[in-house]
């Protein structure tokens, strides 16, 4: 099970975003970007196939879901709140961790 970083404008991330963010918001800013990967092709069966969903997008190395107004990040190593206390800011939000500590 991963350990997740939310980001969020509002007082705790279990209460949900109190001012949501938009996919145009996060477009908006620079480094953002909807994450897709490039379709590959199976050898065996020759189906193209590719992974990527509409809520997903990427900043920097950090791949992020963008659910009920609020980021999710996996927070892999301990360089995740760093990478995305960038966006954070740019947003006017905050970084709360699972077990509810702020960054």
């Amino acid at each position: 099970m991963a350990y997740n970083l939310h980001i969020f404008r509002g007082t705790d991330w279990t209460d949900g975003a109190d001012d949501p963010i938009t996919a145009d918001e996060l477009l908006s800013i620079d480094g953002v970007e909807k994450f897709s990967q490039p379709p590959i092709t199976n050898p065996r069966t020759g189906l193209s196939m590719s992974m990527g969903m509409d809520n997903m997008y990427s900043y920097g190395k950090a791949v992020f879901m963008l659910e009920d107004g609020m980021i999710t990040v996996a927070c892999r190593n301990e360089d995740v709140p760093d990478v995305m206390r960038p966006l954070a800011e740019a947003l006017g939000a905050v970084i709360q961790g699972d077990e509810e500590e702020f960054y």
